[in-house]
């Protein structure tokens, strides 16, 4: 359960030095670099440099969250190519940064279980101002009439990996039938991705299953898992 503790203000980015390229990890909205600890011990165990970036996901708005995270690019990625694996809200935030790197450093994205369409979730919660104040400036941006982030550039090999098990019965009533207990399914999907697969598994715990992981580490080598 390592993956549920809080984001502490000291927390920093943890490298993991190796040859091959350089993977950035983004945690999502409330959550810590340790969501990803574990696909971050992974890829760099398969020959990756891990990158696992902590951010203060509800303090920010999403432009200065993207500009704090290119600096930890900057510093740690070096001239390498860079790839990103990210957790809900840290794929829009990759949406961001992939606007602020050269092309030619830019490597392929896996988006796991990503409101790239917005979420219903947010939508209810921005009828309630005490619920507003819980978001955060970049969570108020999440739903489906206030998220703008960019859309993928064209020549980005991108994959979207997506929940199916909902262990969150409270918000069911306000996602389509297939979700994963905080995002539907469907709101996944984003113009210009190159695979969209649906795994059983939920929205929690999904950057640390293990066939998520395979799956990731598939795509991040080849640029396809078929």
């Amino acid at each position: 359960m390592g993956v549920l503790r809080m984001p502490m203000p000291w927390h920093q980015a943890v490298v993991r030095e190796n040859d091959d390229d350089a993977v950035i990890l983004l945690h999502g909205l409330w959550r810590s670099l340790w969501a990803m600890e574990p696909m971050a011990q992974f890829l760099h165990q398969n020959g990756y440099q891990s990158i696992n970036v902590p951010y203060p996901s509800f303090r920010k708005p999403i432009d200065e969250l993207a500009a704090l995270i290119h600096e930890a690019i900057q510093l740690h990625g070096g001239q390498r190519k860079v790839h990103f694996v990210t957790h809900s809200l840290g794929g829009v935030l990759a949406r961001e940064l992939l606007q602020m790197m050269p092309a030619e450093q830019a490597g392929r994205i896996v988006m796991l279980a990503p409101p790239n369409q917005g979420s219903e979730i947010i939508d209810w919660a921005l009828r309630y101002k005490p619920l507003v104040q819980t978001l955060g400036p970049a969570g108020a941006k999440l739903g489906s009439n206030t998220l703008e982030a960019p859309q993928l550039p064209n020549e980005i090999d991108s994959a979207v990996i997506m929940g199916k098990k909902s262990r969150i019965p409270f918000f069911r009533r306000l996602l389509d039938n297939d979700n994963d207990g905080i995002v539907s399914v469907e709101r996944g999907k984003i113009e210009g991705m190159n695979e969209f697969h649906v795994m059983d598994t939920d929205h929690t715990f999904i950057a640390s299953d293990p066939r998520v992981m395979e799956l990731t580490l598939k795509f991040l080598r080849e640029g396809k898992t078929g």
